[in-house]
């Protein structure tokens, strides 16, 4: 299969470090050129352990150049998965905290950070519901609405409200074992078009491992969800308008059990997902950012393709603007 989207560059843009992962990216909202991007990332010893901290780069969008490093780091916490949301003057970004006590029992919450120029970042706020780990969020008129997920429940539910406040529970038991007999979904992306319908894409790590398409209309209680038949994990989408999304997470070749970083076509009217491109990525990858500007998509992901050593990527890519004028 021809690829449709053409890899114009790319760059690693994290420091050494032992273990670099868990990607976030998006448009500098503070740069009226439109020159910069800012991404963040957790280092750490490994995937697993209990000394993450976040790092923010600012980085000019043509040549991958770094032009500014902040950390964010919190005492006896591990700070994992950062993500981005942009919302009048503030830049905000979440994270999943996990504390240890010293007989080993973890806590976990979520919290906020947020930033007025991009550069330096305010104290930390903790919001939503201990155990459940709010994924991700996006905002709708002065909402914002991100899934959480609970392992032991095998469930998702919907919060909304204010990162930097609070967020409340909104939908109990969105997606679960017990209702839709799927079972463990957790990692997902929210997206808003201009009506306001939301599209999520939601991985799931039981039985047959397969993401799943969801939607929803205005006030956000009802959803219908379709079964998109392969494993998306750490999902990420950004919306081409119409029925089309491009959509990039872990991909797991189940035969040989190894593991990449894709990108795909996804029509929501047909529910078809197409690939569009594999970046170069194996072993420890995925969970990347996405930023789109007139033909250009930006992304930020991981891997462990060079030295087996988890690193940050930055790439761009060509070809955006035909992705929709053809049928999947």
């Amino acid at each position: 299969m021809s690829k449709k989207l053409k890899l114009l560059d790319i760059k690693r843009v994290s420091k050494p470090a032992a273990h670099s992962a868990f990607t976030d990216l998006i448009e500098n909202p503070f740069d009226n050129s439109r020159d910069t991007l800012i991404c963040s990332y957790r280092q750490a010893t490994n995937h697993v352990s209990a000394d993450g901290i976040l790092v923010v780069l600012t980085i000019d969008k043509n040549t991958f150049q770094v032009k500014y490093r902040s950390t964010i780091r919190e005492g006896n916490a591990d700070l994992r998965d950062p993500k981005f949301s942009y919302h009048g003057k503030r830049l905000m970004l979440t994270t999943y905290a996990k504390s240890y006590s010293d007989d080993g029992k973890m806590t976990s919450r979520m919290l906020t950070y947020f930033s007025t120029d991009g550069l330096s970042w305010s104290g930390k706020n903790s919001y939503g519901k201990s155990g459940w780990w709010l994924w991700n969020h996006s905002w709708f008129n002065s909402q914002a609405y991100g899934f959480a997920y609970n392992r032991p429940s095998n469930a998702i539910s919907l919060f909304k409200g204010d990162p930097i406040r609070t967020m409340q529970l909104h939908v109990e038991n969105v997606f679960s074992l017990s209702k839709q007999g799927k079972g463990y979904p957790n990692e997902s992306t929210i997206l808003f078009d201009e009506l306001g319908n939301a599209s999520v894409f939601l991985r799931r790590d039981a039985d047959t491992f397969s993401a799943q398409f969801g939607t929803s209309k205005p006030p956000f209680t009802k959803w219908t969800w379709h079964d998109l038949g392969i494993y998306i994990g750490g999902p990420a989408a950004v919306w081409l308008g119409s029925d089309y999304f491009i959509v990039a997470g872990r991909y797991v070749d189940w035969a040989t059990r190894t593991f990449s970083t894709k990108l795909w076509l996804f029509n929501a009217n047909s529910k078809k997902l197409e690939e569009l491109y594999t970046m170069p990525s194996s072993g420890d990858t995925s969970y990347p950012g996405l930023v789109i500007q007139d033909d250009i998509l930006y992304i930020s992901y991981y891997s462990c393709h060079i030295d087996n050593q988890a690193r940050v990527y930055m790439a761009r890519l060509s070809g955006v603007k035909a992705l929709t004028n053809r049928p999947v």
